[in-house]
C-alpha cells in the first residue's frame, strides 16, 4: 500500500519532530550591552546541529520550517547548524510547529522558550519587573542554566534601574565623594 502524500507530509513532520527533541535546542541567550535599558539582552535561538555530511537533514528540516538558515557552527568547521534567531520566524514559525507537534524531552525547555519569545513579543522586557522574570525563566532553561556564564543573582542585581544596582551606585557615590 502507497501511502498518500498527505501521509508523507504527516511522517515527515513526526520524524522531525523526533529528530530535534534529539539534537535540537532551543535557548535564549544572555547579552550584556551596556547601551540597552537595562543593560542585558535576551536573544531567543532555536538551532539543529549536524555534521556536514548529514547537511541534507538539516536542509529537510529547513524546507520544512520554511525559514532559517544553515550555517558552519562557529569554531567547528565541520559542524553545521539550522539555526533560527528572527523572533518573527520563531514566532510565526517554529513555535507553532511545536505547539502542534509536541516533543518529549525538550518539552520544558521549549514551553519557556515559548513564554519568552511571546513575552519580547509583547514588549514585556521594557518595563523591569517583567524583563527580570523574563529572565529567570531564561535561566530555567537548559539544566537550570548550568552551563551559563553569569549567574542569576549576579544578573539580577547588576540590571540597570533594579534597586540593588541603585543602591551599590548610590554607595559607590558615596564613597568617591569622602
Amino acid at each position: 500500500m502507497e501511502l498518500s502524500k498527505l501521509s508523507k507530509e504527516r511522517y515527515l513532520k513526526y520524524y522531525i519532530l523526533g529528530f530535534v527533541d534529539g539534537e535540537g535546542c532551543f535557548n535564549v541567550s544572555l547579552k550584556k550591552q551596556d547601551t540597552t535599558r537595562f543593560g542585558w539582552v535576551l536573544d531567543p535561538v532555536f538551532h539543529v546541529t549536524q555534521h556536514e555530511k548529514s547537511r541534507n537533514v538539516l536542509e529537510l528540516v529547513q524546507k520544512t520550517m520554511n525559514c532559517g538558515r544553515i550555517i558552519e557552527k562557529p569554531g567547528q568547521p565541520e559542524t553545521l547548524q539550522f539555526l533560527v534567531d528572527n523572533r518573527r520566524q520563531l514566532n510565526e514559525k517554529i513555535i507553532p510547529f511545536f505547539d502542534r507537534y509536541q516533543l518529549l524531552v525538550k518539552k520544558t525547555d521549549f514551553d519557556l522558550f515559548r513564554r519568552i519569545v511571546e513575552g519580547l513579543e509583547r514588549k514585556e522586557h521594557t518595563k523591569l519587573e517583567a524583563f527580570k522574570e523574563l529572565m529567570k525563566l531564561a535561566f530555567q532553561m537548559n539544566m537550570d542554566g548550568k552551563q551559563r556564564r553569569y549567574q542569576i543573582d549576579d544578573v539580577l542585581n547588576s540590571i540597570k534601574g533594579s534597586s540593588e544596582t541603585t543602591r551599590e551606585t548610590a554607595v559607590t557615590d558615596e564613597k568617591s565623594e569622602s
